[in-house]
């Protein structure tokens, strides 16, 4: 299933079409930070928009942050586990290390680093 238009619209103005995570590369790739397969959804909460190539174009998820967030070791809040880690209450670490919780109405708000 594709991500629906209205989640998408959200997380492209959200960011801005700027990478989420290192904030320097053009962003190519919607990431499910809670994946399919571990029970998350198309809510904006859950999106994170990343580049997916080293010069910024779409590579996948496999190259630039979006390869980043399916790393063995992805930075806090790229990659939530199964169970009940909610995308809408874990904060997101970008690479500048601002903590932003991402939220179901296509925001992102700042916030303190969990303890």
């Amino acid at each position: 299933m594709t991500i629906p238009k209205k989640s998408r619209d959200l997380v492209e103005a959200r960011s801005g079409g700027i990478c989420e995570g290192c904030g320097a590369r053009r962003a190519t790739d919607m990431h499910h930070r809670k994946y399919r397969s571990r029970g998350g959804d198309h809510s904006p909460a859950n999106l994170a928009h990343l580049c997916g190539g080293a010069s910024g174009l779409a590579g996948g998820n496999h190259s630039g942050c979006h390869g980043l967030a399916h790393s063995a070791d992805p930075p806090e809040g790229w990659s939530i586990p199964s169970g009940i880690a909610d995308p809408a209450t874990t904060a997101f670490r970008t690479l500048a290390g601002l903590w932003l919780i991402f939220t179901a109405a296509g925001t992102a708000e700042p916030t303190t680093p969990p303890t």
